[in-house]
């Protein structure tokens, strides 16, 4: 929560750390409009993932940085060096 002149009243819980990234996050701590996508290190093609599927099949206090390593490239096969991003849905569409 900021304050009109922009000052952090309220310290964000979930703070991601440039270092660190964003594979510490579990599944049940995404708030409900954000999304989980994937890009390829090799071609830089990215795709959004079903975070729902996702925490059906590794569990819901699953970090999402287990899902790395199954990373594969849709266009061009890439198995290496594939990273995770998370983004907001667009409520506008």
């Amino acid at each position: 929560m900021k304050h009109h002149r922009g000052i952090e009243l309220v310290r964000d819980h979930r703070q991601i750390d440039p270092e660190e990234g964003i594979g510490h996050i579990r599944f049940r701590d995404l708030a409900e409009w954000e999304i989980i996508g994937a890009r390829c290190g090799k071609c830089g093609y990215s795709n959004w993932l079903d975070r729902w599927k996702l925490a059906n099949k590794y569990g819901a206090d699953a970090p999402i940085a287990d899902l790395r390593p199954h990373l594969r490239c849709g266009k061009c096969g890439n198995r290496d060096g594939n990273g995770l991003r998370l983004g907001a849905i667009n409520r506008n569409a």
